[in-house]
C-alpha cells in the first residue's frame, strides 16, 4: 500500500482491518507523530496533529474491539 493511499484512506480502513493491521496503525502513527516532532529532522507541527489524529482513531478502533492500544 502506497503512503499516500494509507494516510488519505486511513479512517476508512479501520474498520475492515485485523487486530493486528490496527496495532500496527498505532504503531505508524505514534513513530511518525514523534518523527514529526523531532530536532534536527525538522519540527513540523502540523504534521504532528495530523498523526496524532489518526493515533487516536486507531487507539479508538482497538477500544472499540475491546483490545489494549
Amino acid at each position: 500500500m502506497s503512503r499516500s493511499r494509507l494516510i488519505d484512506q486511513w479512517e476508512s480502513d479501520l474498520p475492515g482491518l485485523s487486530n493486528d493491521g490496527v496495532r500496527d496503525r498505532v504503531r505508524v502513527a505514534r513513530e511518525s507523530a514523534e518523527q514529526s516532532v523531532a530536532r534536527g529532522a525538522g519540527r513540523n507541527p502540523k504534521a504532528a496533529r495530523m498523526w496524532r489524529a489518526k493515533l487516536q482513531a486507531a487507539e479508538a478502533e482497538l477500544e472499540r474491539r475491546g483490545l489494549r492500544p
